[in-house]
C-alpha cells in the first residue's frame, strides 16, 4: 500500500515537470528572432493567425500597427533594442525583440554649409535746399541780405569773387537750379537731391561639419541674452532671481543618415533670430528683448556632392525718417519743399545651401599648421 501511493506521487510529479517542460517549451516557442530594422525604416512582419492587437514596450525606438489580418508593420524610428507583442485569437501571442539601428553607423559625412542673407532693400530720399542773396538801396534795407534754407545739406557752398556765397553741384546733389537777376542784384539757387538704392547678398556664415551617419551636427553664429527667472524659497518666501541664457543669431542644425545604398538622408533645420526691444517684456522688473525667429525644417534623400537650397524665410522692416524746418515744414503743401525724407524698406530673405559627402576616416601625420596652404611663411 505505501509503495501504491509512492508510486503516484511520482508519476503526479512526473506529470508536473513533464507539464512545465511543456509550458516552457511553448513560450520558447512563442519567441521569435530579433527583427533588425533601419532607422526611418518599416518591416511587415507575417503571422499564421489573425491579428488582433499590438503591443510595443518602447514606441521611441520603434511603433506598429497592424497592416493586414495576417500582418504587423513596425516602423524604425530611432536606435535601440525594444519588444514587440504580437495577439491572437484564444489569447495567443507571440514575442519579437525589435533591434533598430543606424545603418553605416561607421560612416561619416562632411557637410559643406553656406547660409546667407538677400538683402532686398529700397532706400528712397528727397530734400530741397533752398539759397537767395541780393543788394537793394530802399531806404529801409538799403544793403546786402543772403540766407538760405538746408534742410538736406548735400550741396557745399563756394565764394565768389565779391565775397558773396553761391551754391555748387556735389558729389551727392542730384538737381539744381539758379536764377539771377540782370542786374546781379538778386540770386535765387536751389539744390535737391533724390536717391534710391538696392540691395545686395552677402554671406552670414560658411562653416563644413564632420558628422557621424545617424548623429546631429550643429553651428550658431549670434551670441547668446540673459534671462531673469524668479524663484520663491520655500523658507520665508523670499524670491530669488536666476539668469538663464537664450541662442539667437544664426542657427542650423543638421542629422545626416546614410542609408544602404550609400545615398545620404539628411534632415536640416536652419533658424535666425534676432533681439527686438521695440516691445520688451517685463520680468521682474527686468526688461526682457523679445525673439523675432525665422525656422523652418526639412528631411530630404542625396547623393554625395548634390546640393540642398532652402529659401523663403523673409522678414521685413520699414524705417521712414523726416527732418524738418520748424513751423516752415509743417505748412500745407508748401511745407514738402522745407522738409527731408528719408525711407527705407528692408527686406530680408534667408538663403541656406548644403552639400553632404560621405568620406572615409583616414590616419596620417597631423599637418603643420604654421605653414600656409601656399607655402609662404
Amino acid at each position: 500500500m505505501f509503495e501504491s501511493k509512492m508510486s503516484g506521487a511520482i508519476k503526479s510529479a512526473a506529470l508536473a515537470m513533464l507539464a512545465v517542460a511543456m509550458l516552457a517549451g511553448l513560450a520558447a516557442a512563442q519567441t521569435q528572432d530579433r527583427l533588425r530594422i533601419p532607422v526611418g525604416r518599416a518591416q511587415v512582419v507575417q503571422t499564421t493567425d489573425e491579428v488582433r492587437t499590438v503591443a510595443i514596450a518602447e514606441p521611441k525606438i520603434a511603433d506598429a500597427a497592424v497592416g493586414s489580418a495576417k500582418s504587423v508593420v513596425v516602423n524604425g524610428r530611432a536606435p535601440g533594442t525594444t519588444s514587440l507583442v504580437v495577439y491572437s485569437d484564444g489569447g495567443r501571442f507571440k514575442v519579437y525583440e525589435v533591434e533598430v539601428y543606424t545603418p553605416n553607423a561607421e560612416q561619416q559625412v562632411v557637410l559643406h554649409v553656406r547660409v546667407a542673407e538677400l538683402n532686398e532693400s529700397a532706400k528712397k530720399e528727397l530734400g530741397f535746399d533752398f539759397f537767395g542773396q541780393g543788394t537793394s538801396s530802399k531806404p529801409w534795407l538799403d544793403g546786402f541780405l543772403q540766407g538760405g534754407i538746408l534742410t538736406s545739406k548735400i550741396s557745399p557752398m563756394k565764394e565768389r569773387a565779391d565775397g558773396s556765397l553761391t551754391m555748387t553741384v556735389g558729389p551727392k546733389t542730384d538737381g539744381f537750379l539758379a536764377y539771377e537777376h540782370n542786374g546781379g542784384d538778386w540770386l535765387a539757387q536751389t539744390t535737391w537731391n533724390a536717391l534710391e538704392e538696392k540691395g545686395d547678398l552677402h554671406t552670414l556664415a560658411s562653416p563644413t561639419l564632420v558628422a557621424r551617419s545617424g548623429e546631429k551636427a550643429s553651428f550658431l553664429a549670434g551670441g547668446e541674452f540673459p534671462i531673469p527667472v524668479a524663484s520663491s524659497s520655500g523658507t520665508g518666501g523670499q524670491t530669488t532671481v536666476t539668469i538663464e541664457w537664450k541662442e539667437f543669431g544664426v542657427k542650423v542644425d543638421f542629422t545626416p543618415t546614410v542609408l544602404e545604398d550609400n545615398s545620404i538622408s539628411l534632415k536640416v533645420a536652419p533658424e535666425v533670430s534676432q533681439l527686438d526691444f521695440s516691445q520688451p517684456l517685463q520680468v521682474s522688473g527686468f526688461n526682457v528683448p523679445v525673439l523675432v525667429s525665422r525656422k523652418t525644417s526639412t528631411t530630404v534623400q542625396m547623393n554625395g556632392g548634390q546640393h540642398l537650397v532652402i529659401g523663403g524665410l523673409n522678414q521685413t522692416e520699414k524705417v521712414k525718417n523726416v527732418r524738418r524746418v520748424p513751423v516752415l515744414g509743417e505748412i500745407p503743401l508748401l511745407g514738402f519743399f522745407f522738409r527731408h525724407t528719408t525711407t527705407s524698406n528692408v527686406t530680408r530673405e534667408l538663403i541656406v545651401v548644403v552639400s553632404p559627402e560621405v568620406i572615409q576616416p583616414t590616419a596620417g601625420a597631423m599637418p603643420d599648421l604654421s605653414t600656409p596652404a601656399n607655402g609662404k611663411k
